[in-house]
């Protein structure tokens, strides 16, 4: 019998997705460094791991909904699905 609390498929799977862009957003730095990178791709950085940790919650009793995703965030989302997250550079 399924507890509760246990996640589904699903949302397991969204917590996969949310930890691979904290994981991106993390190592992005180590990997092409942050010099030249401008304050809107620092910004699309945070976002990254920001909506990556509500993935990762998604579901959860007291975690995050649906409604709680905006339309910029679900963009964000398709991006990186697609591999099309772009980081703003000088």
């Amino acid at each position: 019998m399924k507890a509760f609390f246990e996640a589904t498929p699903q949302q397991k799977q969204l917590a996969d997705i949310g930890r691979a862009m904290m994981d991106w957003s993390e190592n992005y730095g180590r990997e092409h460094g942050l010099k030249a990178v401008t304050d809107n791709g620092l910004r699309t950085l945070n976002n990254l791991s920001h909506v990556g940790n509500m993935l990762t919650n998604y579901g959860a009793p007291y975690g995050t909904k649906e409604k709680d995703f905006s339309d910029e965030d679900r963009k964000l989302i398709v991006a990186f699905m697609q591999k099309e997250v772009d980081i703003e550079r000088k």
